[in-house]
């Protein structure tokens, strides 16, 4: 279904935005995108952590985004450049922080991290989906001989599988289709790593990293959040998912609410009507009829003197 349905993962994700423009020999380049392009994404949709990216390149253009750069811009043209995406402003802040830390080295020795636990203490907005989404997508350098290049990513493994990534849309679906449950004793809600350690459990390793763009795609085409299309989804039917259940049971609900109102509406006979009321009148004292319907017998004054 996923492949007969194109979403903005497939054509706009993190693995897709640094290979447009970035040279094949600038790996540094590439990760630093892929890194960047995850810390927009947070409450951001693709299509607008794309025209972002490209608006931080073509603000470099001919030359590669590159941690120096970055710090060379001003915050207030940072966050211009940024807008688009959900809290700009504080990750304006970040992109900052993380250019700094790559160009002073210290213990980072100039790299981004390899290992999923230094990628979230040391990156401000890097959390565990992000760091994930990284190291699966994340390039090493193909020049052995170069010994610096080699070194810098020396420990990155790209047959490796560094986790599932759980964002909203796994979140929400793994939920709907009974794959993760909350557990009796935790938090109220369920969170992304909980999810995580459970998905982790039952998915197999070499099916981690397709997991993500899978259910991310599905989820922003066939099965948002507030609109779903049931009659588009091959498991519609099937008793697998509750939201479907659910969705049917509203609309059963909302069907015995409508019919309840029409035949209330039927029988009212609480509006009098004089020959001198105008319509707009007799309009508004219908309207304050169906309110004083919803509070009961509470009538704080009368309809004439609420309609006039």
């Amino acid at each position: 279904m996923r492949e007969r349905v194109p979403a903005p993962v497939d054509t706009m994700g993190c693995h897709v935005l640094p290979d447009e423009i970035v040279r094949t020999n600038s790996i540094a380049s590439q990760n630093l995108q892929i890194l960047i392009s995850l810390l927009l994404s947070s409450q951001t949709k693709d299509q607008h952590t794309f025209a972002a990216v490209q608006s931080l390149r073509a603000q470099f253009h001919p030359h590669e985004i590159t941690p120096e750069r970055i710090l060379s811009l001003s915050d207030q043209t940072l966050d211009s450049i940024i807008r688009g995406v959900g809290f700009h402003a504080k990750k304006t802040v970040y992109m900052k922080q993380i250019a700094r830390m790559l160009v002073n080295g210290g213990e980072l020795g100039g790299r981004i991290p390899t290992t999923l636990e230094a990628l979230v203490k040391t990156f401000p907005g890097i959390g565990p989906k992000m760091g994930i989404l990284y190291l699966q997508n994340a390039k090493q350098y193909p020049d052995a001989s170069d010994a610096d290049r080699k070194k810098a990513y020396q420990g990155l493994d790209p047959n490796e599988e560094f986790g599932l990534a759980v964002d909203t849309h796994v979140l929400r679906l793994t939920q709907q289709f009974r794959l993760v449950v909350r557990p009796a004793r935790g938090p109220a809600t369920m969170t992304p790593e909980i999810a995580r350690a459970q998905l982790e459990e039952i998915v197999p390793k070499e099916q981690w990293k397709e997991t993500n763009p899978l259910l991310v795609g599905f989820g922003q085409t066939i099965c948002g959040a507030r609109s779903k299309m049931c009659g588009e989804c091959v498991i519609a039917g099937t008793g697998l998912c509750k939201a479907e259940v659910r969705g049917k049971a509203k609309s059963s609900a909302k069907k015995r609410k409508a019919e309840n109102i029409t035949a209330s509406e039927t029988v009212s006979t609480d509006i009098v009507v004089s020959a001198n009321d105008s319509r707009e009148e007799i309009e508004k004292q219908e309207n304050i009829v169906d309110i004083e319907e919803l509070v009961g017998d509470r009538r704080l004054r009368s309809r004439k003197t609420a309609a006039r």
